[in-house]
């Protein structure tokens, strides 16, 4: 299970580094988009907390050094490939946040960028090579539209906008069909797999450079570190665009990403509709059961790095109106179907905001920074709901880490009926029985049309409450839940 954090926002643990000399950009927690103070050090602080939470890896958003004119708090305008930006420590101190990670039993996924650098980079200013970068006679952004690569029909006007676009006016984009830049962002990747000992990577905007370059980049790693994990940002809307994209496709051009994982937005984009919108031949849970119906479009969609949200969308409290019952049923569907699932930093806590400005998903979490009065690392002046949802996601996550018939079992679903979607994790003699309940009344459920899979099934475990389910021949399903049950 993938932890998602801000290290901008998360906890501030050495203030010293706050505001530093030779940095265009200091502290000011008052602002929405300035830096606020947290760094490695908060996160080293706080690994028992994410431990206990039940998670077993850590993405932390880019934190290479934005020595940005313009505020950079977000970490994606990079000015230096092989320095940790100083405001949130060292490179040894980075080091030393991953060793103490590894002790712990949590992995630490790098986040990098190969499409785009910060324009106060060296680079930028003073290139080996004036094609290094990509200039236009004037500021030209790409037009962001992904499918535009794998559109069979697409103009070379577009693909070259796109590609060879800036993704904004502090962001130049860099030329990866230059071969000794390629070697260059290659050989920065292996150096911090060595240097840092980092479990994978997380490779931002990865439609966005030259995809054939994107290629050599994961079959090099791949071949080197054949059991490296690496995820890519692929934010497209279809499950087709995003398959394109993983390796082993069936791709029609015959290319090959040589990537074994990529981001599952079409997942993200289902899950709040299903549980928003009334039931209907495509609607509601029928919207997850016909999402999961076309998974033999991937070529591994255990793979896919499923999600509810991240640091650029509006947070899923808040998208599914701020209804807790619908929030459980959502991560409840998340940590039990295939694919390797990631949580926002807060969610655990109901944190919400809007993605119309991006500062308000990457509020502070609480209790990261010192007179903080709501404090999540300690449970202080949390609201009724909040501890609801922080009592759930612990319960559930420690469950999870230990089952491997949710993270490698087979999955059989069946049509819902009724708004009732019911599906089954098997492994070996394991097995696990999820049934959601979309209604605002609660539902008696016959059974018998799931036969074939309860077969020498008698009673089950709820594994959110420890409760026993002595018969299996109808199940009471409360409104608005999805029950996890172990059968026995």
């Amino acid at each position: 299970m993938v932890y998602l954090l801000f290290p901008d926002r998360f906890a501030n643990g050495d203030l010293k580094n706050d505001t530093l000399a030779g940095f265009y950009q200091g502290t000011h927690r008052e602002k929405p988009f300035g830096r606020h103070g947290g760094d490695l050090k908060g996160i080293a602080d706080h690994l028992d907390y994410i431990k206990d939470l039940g998670v077993t890896a850590i993405w932390i958003n880019p934190v290479l050094e934005n020595n940005q004119k313009r505020e950079s708090y977000h970490g994606y305008a990079i000015t230096d490939l092989y320095k940790v930006d100083a405001r949130f420590g060292s490179n040894e101190e980075y080091v030393k946040l991953i060793d103490k990670a590894h002790r712990s039993g949590i992995k630490i996924i790098q986040d990098m960028v190969m499409n785009h650098i910060g324009n106060e980079h060296w680079l930028v200013k003073d290139p080996p090579e004036k094609n290094w970068i990509h200039q236009f006679s004037s500021y030209t952004s790409s037009n962001y539209h992904g499918g535009v690569i794998t559109d069979p029909y697409h103009s070379k006007y577009d693909s070259m906008i796109m590609v060879n676009g800036w993704f904004d006016h502090t962001m130049p984009d860099v030329n990866q069909s230059n071969p000794l830049f390629a070697d260059y962002l290659i050989q920065n990747s292996i150096w911090w797999m060595e240097y840092a000992g980092i479990d994978g990577i997380r490779m931002d905007t990865y439609p966005y450079p030259d995809k054939y370059f994107m290629a050599r980049w994961a079959k090099t790693l791949t071949d080197e570190y054949p059991r490296f994990s690496m995820v890519c940002e692929v934010w497209l809307n279809s499950i087709p665009q995003t398959a394109y994209w993983e390796k082993g496709a069936k791709n029609a051009d015959g290319y090959e990403s040589h990537l074994p994982s990529v981001t599952d937005f079409p997942f993200c984009f289902s899950v709040p509709k299903a549980l928003n919108e009334g039931p209907g031949w495509d609607t509601g849970l029928n919207r997850l059961y016909e999402l999961l119906s076309q998974d033999f479009q991937y070529p591994n969609a255990n793979n896919n790095l499923t999600f509810l949200d991240n640091h650029d969308m509006t947070r899923y409290f808040l998208s599914v109106s701020k209804d807790l019952d619908k929030f459980k049923m959502g991560v409840s569907f998340l940590l039990t179907v295939r694919g390797i699932p990631q949580l926002y930093y807060g969610t655990e806590a109901l944190m919400d905001g809007d993605a119309s400005s991006h500062p308000q998903v990457r509020r502070d979490f609480q209790g990261g920074w010192a007179g903080d009065e709501v404090d999540f690392f300690k449970n202080k002046n949390l609201t009724s709901d909040q501890q609801n949802a922080m009592k759930f996601m612990t319960k559930i996550l420690n469950w999870r880490k230990s089952k491997p018939v949710i993270h490698y079992g087979k999955l059989v679903h069946f049509i819902p009926q009724d708004n009732i979607y019911v599906y089954f994790r098997t492994l070996g003699t394991e097995k696990v029985m999820v049934v959601m309940n979309g209604n605002a009344s609660e539902k008696l459920v016959n059974t018998e049309r799931f036969a074939e899979e309860l077969k020498g099934k008698t009673k089950a475990k709820n594994i959110l409450t420890d409760e026993t389910l002595q018969s299996l021949d109808t199940i009471k399903v409360p409104a608005k839940t999805a029950l996890i049950l172990e059968l026995e």
